[in-house]
């Protein structure tokens, strides 16, 4: 049996990005995989000043766990400025976010100009509030579309999912179409986000949430 995962408290929206270097080609060396709760504990310490026993309270995780995930941080992002990598920064396969029956797991920053499209949420099946939030987001099953008044407009199939191959691209291609802003789900690859950012699709993470707790968490009141 598995270790059970636990449940992290992230202050801000996920977003998942690629950081990549000045003259990095495709030819060098492979992303830097960062998790995005471990940097949650380094921006904490490093970036704000706090003690790793108050950081680790934060994100809701041991002492000595803090202490793995700082190390594990520090040591990704050193060695992706050593070797010039990209260093992408995304949710672990581990992160479950803990969020309160009022849905309020994490404070909120919208992107600007996202309120004028869509919001999507990967899922698994036929959308209700109660589904949880797909785990990948090119091979999820389906995507639920939310208008800006936080009613569920319609369900799509993703046309990446079950595909050998391109499976991002696909599902990329098919948000567009429909006039996405934003895009929640577990996880993404690095060439997902690569693929969204030429859309214009902020990707969001929200692992261990249902829809309804997403669409408390990420529109606009």
């Amino acid at each position: 049996m598995g270790r059970p995962r636990k449940a992290r408290r992230i202050e801000t929206v996920l977003e998942p990005v690629i950081y990549i270097p000045g003259g990095w080609t495709k030819g060098q060396p492979h992303p830097v995989e960062v998790a995005i709760e471990d940097f949650e504990i380094m921006r904490l310490v490093d970036g704000w000043g706090y003690t790793i026993v108050d950081a680790a309270e934060k994100v809701g995780v041991s002492r000595s766990t803090a202490g793995r995930m700082l190390e594990r941080c520090r040591r990704a992002i050193a060695q992706g400025i050593e070797k010039r990598a990209p260093v992408y920064l995304d949710a672990s396969k581990d992160l479950v976010l803990e969020a309160s029956e009022s849905g309020s797991a994490c404070k909120v920053n919208l992107v600007p100009d996202s309120s004028q499209r869509l919001l999507a949420i990967a899922c698994h099946g036929e959308a209700t509030e109660d589904s949880p939030v797909a785990r990948i987001f090119g091979r999820a099953p389906e995507f639920a579309i939310i208008s800006e008044e936080a009613v569920l407009v319609r369900t799509l199939h993703n046309s990446g999912f079950g595909v050998s191959r391109n499976a991002a691209g696909k599902a990329v291609q098919l948000l567009a179409s429909q006039n996405v802003g934003r895009i929640v789900a577990g996880r993404f690859g690095a060439e997902a986000l690569r693929l969204l950012g030429e859309a214009k699709i902020q990707p969001m993470v929200a692992s261990g949430l249902s829809i309804r707790q997403v669409i408390e968490l990420f529109i606009a009141k």
